[in-house]
């Protein structure tokens, strides 16, 4: 049976039996209706290619107002699930800790699954960019890029500040908000994935703060991971790894973040299928 086929018939039961079996889960984040999007995302089901998600594209032009804050989302699907990232002018936007270029991407459930043969892969990810204290400098292209080993699309808006600028104003902006007590924030994570159940799964959650900020994540039952187990581990770089997925491991996972200054929480939604042949 051909592998687009097979996702059709993964989204449809995992509409049926969302309806039938998880009304807690679909009461939030309108859950239903984002899976019923993500169904109708045809191309992840018949050629694997990367797209970024419908109503949700970047505009040409985004205007923010001089010494306020503005934030860039967007959101990748396709199969396998992507990385992304953030250009200005063409040159990387750093986030978060400097870190191996292999903590970008799925590096440790590639690992665990390479014997596994073929698996689905199916997912969204998600990235948000923080602009804080808008200055003239903060103009220019920036670009969100999401990639696989082997895809790469792109997304592009064009930044522009108006107001008056003031260099007192905008110093005092950035010693509100100054390296010592940046608020912990996620700046990419994974939003939806279906996977065939007895593989490995790693949920990215991706922090930015100062003091760095600490990782915590709570299962679809309420209980947090505090240690490493055969069942769940939370890597280095905030992700949850989790082992030999199952019917029972569905639902959402909660990623928060914590430091002095702030906190923040995402969730994301895994759904375990069984294989078909």
């Amino acid at each position: 049976m051909g592998i687009s086929t097979t996702v059709i018939r993964i989204l449809i039961s995992f509409l049926f039996c969302s309806t039938l079996s998880l009304g807690r889960y679909l009461s939030n984040d309108n859950l239903f209706r984002e899976v019923k999007r993500l169904a109708k995302e045809k191309r992840t089901t018949e050629d694997n290619k990367l797209f970024f998600k419908t109503g949700e594209d970047l505009p040409s032009e985004t205007i923010g107002t001089a010494h306020e804050d503005i934030v860039l989302e967007c959101q990748a699907g396709g199969k396998p699930a992507a990385s992304i990232h953030w250009l200005k002018n063409g040159i990387r936007i750093q986030q978060g800790p400097s870190r191996d270029y292999k903590n970008d991407e799925l590096f440790v459930e590639e690992i665990l699954n390479e014997k596994r043969g073929a698996l689905i892969g199916l997912g969204f990810t998600k990235s948000k960019l923080y602009l804080d204290c808008l200055s003239p400098e903060d103009e220019g292209e920036y670009s969100c890029v999401a990639e696989t080993a082997t895809q790469r699309i792109v997304q592009t808006t064009q930044v522009s500040v108006v107001g008056r600028f003031e260099s007192k104003a905008h110093e005092k902006c950035i010693v509100k908000k100054s390296i010592h007590s940046a608020s912990a924030r996620i700046f990419l994570w994974t939003s939806h994935r279906v996977e065939i159940s007895g593989a490995s799964v790693q949920l990215m959650c991706r922090v930015e703060g100062s003091p760095s900020p600490m990782v915590s994540w709570v299962t679809p039952k309420g209980k947090e991971i505090s240690h490493p187990t055969e069942k769940y581990e939370v890597l280095s770089n905030g992700d949850l790894l989790i082992r030999n997925i199952s019917w029972k491991d569905m639902g959402s996972y909660t990623c928060s973040c914590a430091n002095d200054a702030g906190v923040d929480e995402i969730s994301t939604f895994l759904y375990p299928t069984r294989r078909r042949s």
